[in-house]
């Protein structure tokens, strides 16, 4: 069974997407992800795939503003 965007429309939760600007997901999958979730937030931030670990600042403040919204 393949999931896609229909399955992602049946979330119902506070959702945040993250991704980076050079991130190896490209960034069209990543903001179709980011629509296909109700009211879901998209935040891009400026590094590669691994910015929780090499952006960790940047990354826990997004999450951080993200909770403060739920």
């Amino acid at each position: 069974m393949e999931s896609g965007p229909k399955e992602l429309s049946s979330i119902t939760v506070p959702t945040l997407v993250i991704c980076g600007t050079k991130d190896m997901i490209r960034n069209d999958h990543t903001k179709l992800i980011a629509c296909s979730i109700p009211g879901a937030v998209l935040k891009i931030i400026k590094w590669d795939h691994f910015i929780a670990n090499k952006q960790a600042e940047e990354f826990n403040r997004a999450v951080a503003e993200f909770l403060e919204t739920i």
